[in-house]
């Protein structure tokens, strides 16, 4: 199976994209609990307050899934970058891990 720039380049470009979506879910939960936070915590509403801690939680995964996303984006564009310095001496070292990369994500 050859992977060509382009192809990579691809793969890099959609989990780039899945990385900042769930960056922005992230970031909408966020706001979501300190504003319920801000509402609930001079209440004391113990419930209001839990409801927060999950969506904190929620957007903590959704950070840590595009952190993922983004190493498997940094070693694309390393293996990426290593094809196109050397092409004419590729051994094809390193292909069998690329392939592992694009399908773990």
């Amino acid at each position: 199976m050859a992977l060509s720039p382009q192809s990579i380049a691809k793969a890099v470009r959609s989990k780039a994209s899945r990385a900042q979506r769930k960056v922005q879910e992230a970031e909408h939960e966020l706001h979501a609990a300190n504003a319920t936070l801000l509402d609930a915590l001079p209440r004391h509403d113990e419930q209001a307050i839990e409801h927060a801690a999950r969506r904190t939680a929620k957007a903590e995964s959704a950070v840590h899934a595009a952190s993922e996303e983004l190493e498997v984006v940094s070693h694309l564009l390393n293996d990426t970058t290593s094809m196109l310095v050397s092409p004419a001496g590729a051994s094809g070292e390193g292909l069998r891990s690329l392939v592992e990369r694009l399908r773990q994500v």
